[in-house]
């Protein structure tokens, strides 16, 4: 599974070196963070999309298609078509979803082994902090903030007796 970073498109099979649509080198190993846009819808569609997404608790955003930005200016109109962007780790689960309610056909879906790899990709946990490198790192945040309101304290009476010498005497 290959990605594009500018389309945010997922291309299954090996054999894809660049993005169809702008040309750009694909990335092999994508982030689970990724966006990848996962359907284009407008009106009604679009508010059902959202609310079943929302419902199921999976982030997602939405964005215009480039082309139609200038029509909804000048009309003050709703958009005619928007993009939804979810990340590469909740993919495999919005597909379903989407596929449940209609809004996406199984052929819009990704194969098999892509959806494989995503659950994998999903499932990886970060490497935690040692609980003393975590404690030297808010022992370190906190002292930052004492120094920062010391320093926030002091440029304000400076400036207080800039502005009023005689207030401070």
């Amino acid at each position: 599974m290959k990605y594009c970073t500018k389309c945010k498109k997922i291309y299954t099979g090996d054999e894809a070196e660049v993005c169809t649509e702008c040309g750009r080198e694909l990335v092999g190993e994508p982030n689970r963070f990724s966006p990848v846009d996962i359907v284009t819808a407008n009106g009604f569609e679009l508010e059902r999309i959202s609310a079943a997404l929302k419902e199921a608790e999976i982030p997602f955003s939405t964005r215009e298609v480039k082309r139609d930005m200038g029509i909804q200016i000048m009309n003050a109109a709703p958009p005619e078509n928007c993009i939804v962007t979810v990340p590469l780790g909740y993919y495999t689960q919005a597909s379903e979803l989407l596929i449940g309610i209609g809004a996406m056909t199984a052929a819009d879906e990704l194969s098999a082994d892509d959806r494989q790899k995503l659950e994998e990709e999903k499932n990886k946990k970060e490497p935690e902090q040692s609980p003393t490198k975590g404690a030297f790192n808010k022992a370190v945040l906190i002292v930052m903030f004492i120094i920062l309101v010391g320093i926030t304290i002091a440029l304000a009476d400076v400036i207080g007796r800039f502005i009023n010498p005689s207030f401070y005497q």
